[in-house]
């Protein structure tokens, strides 16, 4: 009697055993993903020929899903993002990053607001370093690839190119990387 008291006993540990196994396997972390929404003027200054500084600032709108039933948290965010000035031609302008954390809670989805500034006097030295040869190539002039970006803007004449973007996550059931891209419009 003793013996199946004992052997039920630890029938029950093992089946427990691998129960709470099978739990923790269940709970391990998802990687959530990172969506490029949309792109927002968030404002904007005419633009001048003359030398002065004209701001051209904008609002990187992303969408962070978390497939996981847990919350997660986002520790940081970074990406790439270059301006069309050709058909299927980018050049990237700027790396924006962001240390705040944020937590998104299990099947949700989240959206990210990241603003970024660009200088009308920056952009054309930043061209010319990292890109002279490619602007040549294309048949491009700095100051008037400059100047259309800064007006047409408003309407998204051009796409504007999200590219090299990386998310690390976190909760108790482990880290994660997440990459992602998009395009707008």
């Amino acid at each position: 009697m003793m013996r199946k008291t004992l052997l039920a006993g630890m029938m029950v540990m093992v089946l427990a055993g691998w129960s709470f196994m099978r739990e923790a396997a269940a709970a391990k972390l998802q990687t959530p993903t990172v969506e490029l929404e949309r792109v927002e003027v968030q404002s904007y200054f005419p633009y001048a020929e003359k030398p002065t500084r004209v701001p051209l600032v904008l609002a990187f709108i992303f969408r962070i899903t978390n497939p996981n039933g847990f919350k997660v948290g986002m520790e940081d965010l970074k990406f790439t993002y270059g301006f069309e000035a050709k058909p299927g031609e980018f050049f990237d302008l700027n790396t924006p990053t962001v240390y705040d954390t944020i937590h998104i809670p299990g099947k949700t989805t989240n959206q990210l607001r990241v603003v970024s500034v660009l200088d009308s006097m920056v952009v054309p030295s930043s061209l010319a370093v990292a890109s002279g040869a490619r602007v040549q190539a294309l048949d491009l002039k700095i100051p008037d690839l400059v100047k259309m970006w800064w007006e047409q803007i408003g309407d998204f004449a051009y796409r504007i190119r999200v590219t090299e973007g990386v998310a690390s996550f976190t909760s108790e059931q482990g880290s994660a990387l997440a990459t992602f891209e998009g395009m707008f419009p």
